[in-house]
């Protein structure tokens, strides 16, 4: 069974309760660190992506790179690009302002997270 539970968000004076389930994606814009749901709404964290990623469940989240933090359930899949890197495929692109590579160095574990035997 998938991990339960999520993270709390605040957006103005209300705290949400954002279930691991509804989460699409973390990433950096500009200062911050935002998070967006399936569903397409996002909120401002106070979290570093560092900080994130020692709290999300491993089965469920990786970390592409320094900018993103991808939910399995936002990807449909990958395609290699140049020098071993991979570039993933989202299940709503339209959602996301950013490349998504993946280092050579990181491809391998990724298909390993990615393709679980």
């Amino acid at each position: 069974a998938p991990p339960t539970g999520g993270m709390h968000v605040k957006t103005g004076n209300t705290t949400l309760l954002v279930s691991f389930g509804e989460m699409a994606c973390f990433y950096v814009e500009g200062e911050y660190v935002k998070l967006l749901t399936i569903s397409g709404k996002s909120y401002f964290l106070d979290q570093s992506l560092n900080r994130l990623e020692e709290k999300l469940p491993a089965t469920l989240f990786f970390r592409l790179n320094r900018q993103c933090i991808l939910h399995r359930q936002a990807i449909s899949g990958f395609k290699r690009i140049e020098n071993g890197k991979l570039e993933v495929q989202l299940q709503n692109p339209g959602n996301l302002p950013l490349e998504l590579t993946i280092s050579r160095t990181k491809a391998v574990a990724f298909k390993a997270w990615f393709l679980p035997e």
